[in-house]
C-alpha cells in the first residue's frame, strides 16, 4: 500500500496511547486498600472483578458503578458517595502510558505528521488524561464525543476529526484497539486503519476493515518508513 499521501495519524485514547489495563488494576487496588476497613469481608480479587464488569472504561457513570458495589456486596458505614469522591480525588494519578507512547509520537511530529485524537467522553477529562500522559505538545486536536454530540462509532465524530485538521480521509491513518469502535468505522471513511491489537482483544475486526494490525505503537515507525528518512527527502 502506497502511504505517501499520509499527512496526519489520528489515535484512540484509552487502550491505544494510555494502557487502560494497568492504570485501571493500580486503581482499583489502591482505592481497595483505602477503604480496606469497610472491605473485611471482601476480596481483591472479587472488588476487581465487580468493578471491570461494571464499568464502562468511557467515564460516563461511576455513581453506577459504586452504588452497585455498595448495594451487591452488603457494605456497611459507607455510601457510595465515599467511594465516588476518592475515584474524583484520586484517579488523577492512574495515567500510564505504554513504554512507546511518547517516542513513536514525538517522531511522527517531527516528521510533519499531524496528529489527532478521537475519544469518547468527557473533554476535560480526556484534556487532562493527554496532559498526564506527556503528550499534549505533539497532539494537534482532541476530538472528543462531548464536545461533537455523537459517540464513536458514530462518523460524525470521525468528520469533526476530519474538518479540524484540514485534510482528506485517505490522508489519515486510524489506529486503535477496538475493531467496532476504531477499525471499522475509521475504514469506512476512508481512512487507512490500523488495528492495535491487544493480548485479551475479545472482538477482531473483518480482514475488509482492516489495513495494518500491529501489537505495539512503535511499529508505526517502520510502516510509515520513518526510521529511514524525513518525509519529503530524497
Amino acid at each position: 500500500m502506497d502511504l505517501s499521501q499520509i499527512k496526519a495519524v489520528v489515535f484512540d485514547l484509552e487502550g491505544t496511547l494510555l494502557d487502560r489495563t494497568k492504570s485501571r488494576d493500580k486503581f482499583i487496588e489502591e482505592q481497595y486498600e483505602r477503604f480496606h476497613d469497610y472491605f473485611v469481608h471482601v476480596q481483591l480479587a472479587d472488588f476487581k472483578h465487580k468493578f471491570i464488569e461494571l464499568d464502562d472504561d468511557e467515564d460516563n457513570d461511576k455513581p453506577y458503578v459504586y452504588k452497585e458495589i455498595i448495594k451487591q456486596f452488603h457494605i456497611d458505614r459507607l455510601k457510595w458517595k465515599d467511594l465516588f469522591h476518592d475515584f474524583e480525588m484520586h484517579f488523577y494519578r492512574y495515567v500510564f502510558p505504554y513504554y512507546d507512547t511518547l517516542y513513536t509520537l514525538e517522531k511522527l511530529s517531527e516528521h510533519d505528521y499531524l496528529l489527532g485524537v478521537i475519544a469518547n467522553g468527557k473533554s476535560k477529562i480526556k484534556q487532562f488524561r493527554i496532559y498526564s500522559l506527556g503528550i499534549e505538545h505533539v497532539i494537534n486536536y482532541l476530538s472528543t464525543s462531548e464536545t461533537v454530540g455523537y459517540r464513536k462509532p458514530h462518523p460524525r465524530i470521525f468528520e469533526d476529526m476530519i474538518d479540524q485538521l484540514g485534510v482528506l480521509p485517505e490522508e489519515i491513518m486510524y489506529v486503535g484497539d477496538d475493531a467496532l469502535n476504531d477499525v471499522a468505522p475509521a475504514r469506512a471513511m476512508g481512512m487507512v486503519s490500523v488495528w492495535y491489537k491487544q493480548e485479551n482483544a475479545e472482538l477482531e475486526p473483518l480482514e475488509e476493515e482492516v489495513d495494518y494490525i500491529i501489537t505495539t505503537i512503535e511499529e508505526l515507525l517502520t510502516i510509515l518508513s520513518i526510521n529511514k528518512q524525513k518525509k519529503g527527502d530524497n
